[in-house]
């Protein structure tokens, strides 16, 4: 693995360096520069490759003070590299006043290699973290909202609160060190956080999603972006996630799909839902009572009134069904006077009984003194492999029901 760079400004080498080269060789690339306009032109080229900068007694340089002044400067805003002070005994006191914010500790001969190395690491975790406070403060200006979390799925940073939280107005509250469990106020949504952070942390792979939010009365739609954070060794620490607001972008994408499989007409499922319907039946809504519906008589009311009289014939077939059957009866128009029902959670006495009950509730209705007919038949469907066989067995009933009230008309 490539070790990080540590820059020493000094004017020559000397004892107090060759001291620090002897002590962080085995961890960090040590690299001389005599030259103040060297150090700002390496921090300007590089800045991301340097983990640290060394200032040599400080005090006997004419520059050291402008070197500092200019890694504070852009410390704010870009990137993040803490100065430590080389001194000895006889320089200790002057060297002392170049301590600030930027330059945050000193480095002496006497001290271990053990505690050098510490103030080493100290120093770039400190001013890493002035730094970050002042990248969050940045974060809190845009729209998304931006957080961290550990490894045990518990938030280390948030840029801004909302209120789909608990507690999050309350003076002092913080987000940090808690679960989605402690804090969201829909607990499905904090379930499936939970579940989904521990994926991520387990396998190292990302995801993105969108949850539904109706705290407070007001219907949101969020997109959750997140990705792994993993430490050099490759191992996942934590999570990082960027959450939008996408509510409007969503209804609209939901509105053009509730069109895109809607029958215009009589405001039910179209042929287009059928097929997608089919294709994706899920196992919990078994057994499925099947009912297939075609209206009789459709071709004598368009010769005899006209289509537009032939249009309200469907729509108040359509009718029918919405007046007798279960709300969570799945109901389609798959053809031009042709209707297919599916009814979750139906055994053969109840849609024997659904099937009654339409074809007395359709003597109620009447367009142009002509009574409302329609012919049915049913079925019953145990699992997914027999759902088109059984939707054929519902069609053949259908048709035989059909034919005998043409016979007997």
């Amino acid at each position: 693995m490539q070790m990080e760079s540590v820059l020493l400004l000094a004017s020559a080498k000397n004892d107090r360096t060759e001291f620090l080269s002897s002590v962080i060789r085995d961890t960090y690339k040590l690299e001389y520069i005599d030259s103040a306009q060297r150090v700002i032109e390496e921090i300007r080229a590089r800045s991301e490759q340097i983990y640290a900068l060394v200032i040599d007694v400080p005090s006997e340089s004419e520059r050291a003070k402008e070197v500092i002044d200019y890694v504070a400067t852009v410390n704010s805003y870009l990137f993040a590299i803490p100065i430590l002070i080389l001194t000895d005994e006889a320089h200790r006191d002057r060297d002392e006043e170049f301590l600030s914010d930027t330059a945050v500790a000193a480095i002496e001969p006497r001290q271990s290699a053990r505690a050098v190395l510490h103030k080493i690491r100290k120093a770039n975790d400190v001013i890493n973290s002035f730094s970050f406070q002042e990248f969050s403060r940045m974060l809190k200006a845009l729209p998304s909202l931006i957080y961290l979390k550990d490894a045990k799925a518990r938030y280390v940073f948030c840029s801004q609160y909302w209120h789909h939280l608990s507690h999050y107005d309350e003076e002092n509250w913080t987000i940090r060190g808690k679960t989605d469990y402690d804090i969201r106020k829909d607990k499905d949504n904090a379930r499936a956080a939970y579940e989904s952070d521990m994926k991520i942390i387990e396998s190292g792979i990302g995801t993105s999603y969108v949850i539904e939010e109706n705290d407070d009365g007001i219907q949101e739609f969020l997109q959750i972006i997140k990705e792994p954070v993993r430490n050099r060794d490759g191992r996942v620490t934590g999570i990082i996630a960027i959450i939008n607001n996408v509510t409007e972008q969503e209804k609209l994408r939901r509105e053009l799909k509730k069109k895109s499989v809607t029958d215009e007409l009589t405001g039910l499922y179209n042929r287009m839902f059928y097929d997608e319907f089919i294709g994706n039946l899920r196992e919990d809504r078994f057994p499925l009572g099947i009912i297939s519906a075609d209206c009789d008589g459709l071709k004598t009311i368009n010769d005899l009134y006209g289509h537009p009289v032939g249009d309200e014939y469907i729509r108040m077939s359509a009718t029918l069904l919405h007046s007798v059957l279960p709300p969570d009866a799945i109901k389609m128009r798959t053809g031009g006077d042709e209707f297919l029902v599916i009814i979750p959670h139906a055994d053969e006495a109840a849609l024997k009984s659904h099937l009654d009950q339409l074809n007395a509730a359709a003597k109620m209705f009447k367009i142009k003194d002509r009574a409302l007919s329609v012919s049915f038949g049913g079925a019953i469907v145990h699992d997914p492999d027999t759902i088109k066989e059984r939707i054929t067995s519902a069609d053949r009933e259908m048709y035989r029901n059909k034919k005998a009230k043409e016979s007997w008309m």
